[in-house]
């Protein structure tokens, strides 16, 4: 019978231990989802690449081959909490990507982790490391930001220029 009583002690915590794990994986997956902030403003992006662009070629300069959302935001077209979601990211917009360029890298993000995630044009989202995503650009005939590792500091992604949300 003492045994029984051990076996039975033993189900029991096993169960106990079980169930603690998956309340802790729950709370700690919805916990993630909460504080992931979710970027819900595209509209309020692609104005600010048409405006960007726009200035410049009313400007008569020539557009360059892509634009980091930080030169957007240091340019006051974009609000640093208006990408809030990207915090920690070196995200890079192609302005040169078109349909002759199908394997063409439209939009790609350093994360803190130093590999790149990237939206090709045929629609489908790599996660490389910088050397790898340097090659795959060559290869398309694209050019991009530099890819030394560098990351924005806090100030950079955080900070509001004070012509923050201007239109130029």
């Amino acid at each position: 019978m003492a045994a029984h009583v051990k076996t039975r002690r033993v189900i029991i915590f096993i169960a106990f231990v079980i169930a603690v794990a998956t309340i802790l994986s729950v709370a700690v997956t919805n916990y993630w989802q909460w504080r992931q902030p979710v970027f819900k403003d595209s509209p309020k992006l692609i104005s600010a690449v048409q405006a960007f662009c726009q200035n410049l070629t009313a400007r008569g300069q020539p557009l360059p081959a892509s634009v980091s959302l930080r030169e957007l935001i240091s340019s006051g077209y974009l609000a640093a909490s208006d990408i809030r979601a990207f915090d920690g990211m070196d995200v890079t917009i192609s302005l040169a990507a078109n349909e002759n360029t199908p394997l063409g890298a439209l939009i790609w993000a350093r994360l803190p982790d130093g590999s790149i995630n990237a939206l090709l044009a045929d629609g489908s989202v790599q996660q490389v490391s910088p050397r790898r995503f340097e090659k795959y650009l060559e290869q398309s005939g694209q050019t991009s930001a530099p890819t030394d590792g560098s990351q924005p500091n806090r100030s950079e992604t955080n900070g509001t220029p004070s012509a923050a949300g201007s239109r130029r």
